[in-house]
């Protein structure tokens, strides 16, 4: 009688955020690393070994949103490609890859078992990919994208309820903690890739916001770009509004925040999903127009919708003497 041969298990390749605000190419994003963490959680793929793309930060942040790696690789001067012979080698006794993050696609050539690819940003894949690479999208214009470059993919169903119905992560931290005040209002700024955000305009932006009126509190991710221009102008500003800059990953902060601020919004799947992520943890989030800091000079109207939504928190909340002070701010 033959012993029974054990079942090869799931081989899954995700990337995760770094905060390091340097010069180097930061391959993580947000949104794959947390599907990949809860699909795991929710038992809506098998477990099987996570092998993390990036340097320890990645690691500190996908150990925050849930994420358990087995092994992590840093990618030899940023190029995912001089990875693929250690890759091919570890997927030997795997029944099947899932790849959760585009820019891990060259990853899946020559792989010796079938592969997914969980697609949420197909733009950040300029490599073909292996026609025998089952590609699954969450949003029709990433299907569309695909299609045009000749290539079939599917819309995912089984990992759809991860986004429309959000299981919650632990609050690590809450206001108290931060020192935020009872009538501040908290706006978070998100990105799918925090290194896309502009620490700086941000920063120009929330003066503008807080010269209107309103007690703000602001919280970007730590790793933001320029941050040390945005402290800059926030001294310049007297510190008139709290400016802070959290290690946590912005998406396990949701309850904190009153309001969220998309300033890279761009159309593609990731930042449909990482909006309705938020939204349907109850946080609403507003699209930033001009997203540079000369664009908001010139316009300082795009401020107007964000202006709008601070006045309806505060016509919400039960204090009239605060709520009229700041109506006669915001009018006058």
């Amino acid at each position: 009688m033959n012993a029974i041969t054990p079942h090869p298990g799931v081989l899954h390749l995700v990337s995760a955020p770094s905060s390091t605000n340097d010069q180097r190419p930061q391959i993580g994003r947000l949104i794959p690393a947390y599907l990949c963490a809860q699909a795991i959680e929710q038992g809506l793929t098998p477990p099987g070994q996570v092998v993390l793309i990036g340097d320890p930060q990645s690691e500190r942040h996908a150990r925050t949103i849930g994420l358990k790696p087995s092994l992590r690789y840093a990618p030899p001067m940023g190029r995912v490609q001089m990875l693929a012979r250690t890759i091919r080698s570890l997927s030997r006794n795997s029944s099947r890859i899932i790849c959760w993050n585009d820019e891990l696609a060259p990853l899946l050539r020559g792989l010796h078992a079938p592969a997914d690819l969980i697609s949420t940003r197909p733009e950040l894949m300029t490599h073909r990919v292996s026609s025998k690479v089952d590609i699954r999208v969450f949003e029709r214009p990433d299907r569309d994208v695909w299609e045009s470059r000749n290539h079939s993919a599917e819309l995912d169903t089984v990992l759809a309820p991860l986004i429309s119905d959000p299981p919650p992560l632990p609050l690590r931290i809450d206001r108290a903690t931060m020192g935020i005040a009872p009538d501040d209002i908290c706006i978070g700024v998100i990105a799918d890739r925090p290194s896309d955000i502009d620490a700086r305009s941000i920063a120009f932006l929330i003066g503008l916001l807080n010269a209107s009126g309103f007690p703000i509190t602001c919280v970007m991710p730590e790793g933001a770009s320029h941050i040390a221009a945005a402290k800059r102008h926030h001294r310049g500003l007297e510190e008139q509004f709290r400016l802070l800059f959290a290690r946590e990953p912005m998406i396990t902060m949701l309850p904190l925040f009153d309001i969220l601020i998309h300033p890279c919004y761009d159309g593609s799947g990731s930042a449909m999903l990482i909006e309705r992520l938020c939204e349907n943890a109850d946080t609403p989030v507003l699209r930033l127009r001009s997203s540079d800091r000369s664009g908001l000079s010139r316009a300082p109207a795009v401020a107007g919708p964000i202006i709008e939504a601070l006045d309806e928190i505060f016509a919400h909340r039960k204090d009239p003497a605060l709520q009229q002070t700041t109506e006669a701010m915001i009018h006058a």
